[in-house]
């Protein structure tokens, strides 16, 4: 199981005060509550960790008769992900809302670059992924991940980015429109290892009213899960952002959350290179990378360039 391959960091430099930090996180959403004159919170509740840590904590700083649970999944959404974040909902007795976002993509067109993945078996459109995403990466001649960064002229690559980023600026949208219509803050769910690294959707997954989890990395947002009691079906799940079949968050970074926790870590503490080597068991390579990726994913953490 997923869970079981978090154990603890050596010296387990990643541990905190989950009490006194989970306490502050709901002071803060009490507090920006109370100072935008807000009746409530949305959250856009994905079936996954992040979404499920937010809710939670957000329904008990504010009470879960004032938090709504926005669902929103598309063609090619897990259906296991969908009656996840419905029985998590029910679960915390917090109203929902489960509305399909297929027909806005359908006329939107995106849907034409690419067949179906319900008119074949899962483990054959996986294969599919796996495949394109391996040929695009040979084609370019270079990281894939970081690709997804810099930008290129690669036409595969850009039909890939355009059709999935377009899923999480549309759901933005939409929740900040059941936001609005409720006079409710906007709660986002980003964490720190993905913001620091670029694995979120600028203007998508990125942008929120407030992001009350963002100064924690994802080893931290489970250790949140474990002590705010939420279930092993969303808990021991492996991270995934459901935005296309057989994607997992480890195999598109390219390094577990673990040694990329670590090393994040590492970075911010203004380690040597060495020590971080040792204290992660990462390789060089792994840190140049990490590196690399901070550094080529900057643009993403700032609003638009203006002149």
């Amino acid at each position: 199981m997923f869970l079981k391959n978090r154990e603890d960091t050596i010296n387990n430099i990643l541990d905190i005060d989950l009490k006194s930090n989970t306490e502050n996180i709901k002071d803060f959403i009490r507090g920006y509550v109370a100072k935008l004159k807000k009746d409530g919170a949305v959250v856009g509740l994905s079936g996954g960790l992040d979404s499920a840590v937010v809710l939670k904590l957000c329904s008990e700083a504010i009470g879960n008769e004032n938090v709504l649970a926005v669902i929103l999944p598309e063609r090619d959404s897990d259906s296991k992900n969908i009656k996840d974040a419905i029985r998590l909902a029910r679960e915390l007795k917090i109203k929902y809302m489960n509305k399909k976002i297929t027909l806005i993509l359908s006329l939107i067109g995106i849907y034409r670059m690419y067949p179906p993945s319900f008119l074949f078996k899962k483990s054959i459109v996986e294969k599919y992924i796996t495949r394109k995403r391996k040929s695009i990466s040979e084609s370019l001649g270079k990281d894939l991940y970081i690709s997804n960064l810099t930008g290129s002229s690669n036409k595969e690559l850009c039909r890939g980015l355009a059709y999935c980023r377009i899923k999480n600026r549309v759901r933005s949208a939409l929740l900040f429109y059941y936001a609005e219509l409720n006079n409710y803050l906007l709660v986002g769910c980003a964490n720190k290892s993905e913001w620091m690294i670029g694995y979120f959707i600028k203007y998508g997954d990125g942008i929120a009213d407030i992001m009350p989890v963002i100064s924690f990395y994802k080893t931290q947002i489970f250790a949140m899960a474990d002590y705010l009691k939420l279930p092993d079906y969303i808990v021991n799940k492996a991270p995934s952002p459901d935005i296309l079949p057989g994607i997992i968050d480890e195999d598109m970074i390219g390094i577990s959350y673990r040694k990329l926790d670590i090393i994040l870590y590492g970075l911010e503490k203004k380690y040597s290179v060495s020590k971080i080597a040792r204290i992660s068991g990462a390789t060089y390579d792994e840190i140049k990378r990490v590196i690399e990726i901070i550094d080529k994913s900057g643009y993403l953490r700032k609003w638009p360039v203006m002149f």
